[in-house]
């Protein structure tokens, strides 16, 4: 029996690539697919994933906090989903309880990473092999002999997700073409409209928000192009995830700052008119990277329209 496991991020993969090798040990039946190890440099990717989703028969999806809200680890629920029913996809949450799932994941019955959550894990996915699943007394005696190994790993990945949690003094990177106006009156008007947009994600989302403009209310508040760029660099770096406002094709250092973001590995999240408006490059990054979403006008409206819709999809966008 094939057996999917989803990751995403550092510390999932590590307890991801645990299960693939321990899993088997314990129930030699199954095959774990993981996609670092098992499609092939050079295949078509997504054609490969979509075949072997396909075939499997239960999956894991190992969550921490930072990668619960996942484009990916949500796709790849979701395709597990249309396959087979719910008791058959475990959450394995690697720093989270089971109240912090929120969304569509909070409707899998999840897994804790000790011993005992482990074992009842295990158990499920004995009970799926049929004539080839092993007794009560065997699969007992190939976990207790087989345990210590995941142990020391899993441990060790728990505490790496914890401290990547910790690493962030903000929830999300706001960042808009400021720099782009040529008046003051244009500066003004656009600074309202993006301000409406920074209130949703403070206000009504709850999140920390670092936002260069906040406190720039005019284009004379400025400070020296070395200077803000320093200043926003090394807040990006403690941004847990980056939101790029860009209404308009401008030069803007807005889109450096989302190279940046990219560079971090930050879920991003790009909100333009057009997605022409953005250069080549940029549109093209969500094929190869599932961390970055575009949306166009055909998903918001006006400022107003997407303040309320980022408080309407609040968990799905940002995991909170």
């Amino acid at each position: 029996m094939k057996v999917f496991v989803s990751w995403s991020g550092k510390a999932s993969h590590d307890v991801a690539k645990a299960l693939k090798d321990w899993l088997p040990n314990v129930i030699q039946a199954v095959d774990v697919f993981l996609s670092s190890d098992d499609i092939a440099k050079g295949s078509h990717w997504f054609h490969e994933l979509s075949s072997v989703l396909d075939e499997c028969e239960f999956g894991i999806l190992c969550l921490t906090r930072d990668n619960r809200s996942a484009p990916w680890i949500l796709y790849e629920a979701g395709a597990l989903g249309k396959r087979f029913e719910e008791a058959r996809i475990v959450p394995l949450l690697i720093d989270l309880k089971v109240a912090d799932l929120t969304g569509p994941l909070a409707q899998f019955n999840a897994t804790l990473l000790d011993q005992e959550e482990i074992e009842k894990l295990v158990a499920a996915i004995n009970e799926q092999l049929g004539q080839e699943q092993l007794t009560d007394k065997q699969l007992q005696h190939a976990f207790a002999l087989h345990w210590p190994s995941l142990e020391a790993t899993v441990q060790q990945a728990a505490k790496k997700a914890s401290a990547g949690s910790d690493q962030f003094q903000f929830d999300v990177f706001l960042s808009t073409p400021m720099a782009a106006f040529s008046t003051d009156a244009e500066f003004q008007k656009g600074r309202a409209q993006f301000k409406k947009i920074f209130d949703a994600l403070k206000q009504d989302c709850g999140l920390s928000v670092y936002w260069a403009a906040e406190k720039i209310e005019s284009i004379s508040d400025f400070d020296t192009l070395d200077i803000s760029v320093l200043d926003d660099l090394k807040a990006l770096q403690q941004c847990r995830r980056f939101v790029l406002v860009y209404p308009q094709k401008l030069v803007s250092s807005a889109l450096f700052e989302a190279g940046f973001a990219l560079a971090l590995n930050r879920f991003s999240h790009y909100f333009v008119r057009d997605r022409g408006d953005l250069p080549f490059l940029m549109r093209e990054i969500p094929v190869s990277n599932s961390n970055v979403r575009i949306h166009t006008s055909q998903d918001w409206r006006d400022y107003e329209d997407l303040s309320e819709k980022m408080a309407k999809y609040k968990d799905k966008w940002f995991g909170q």
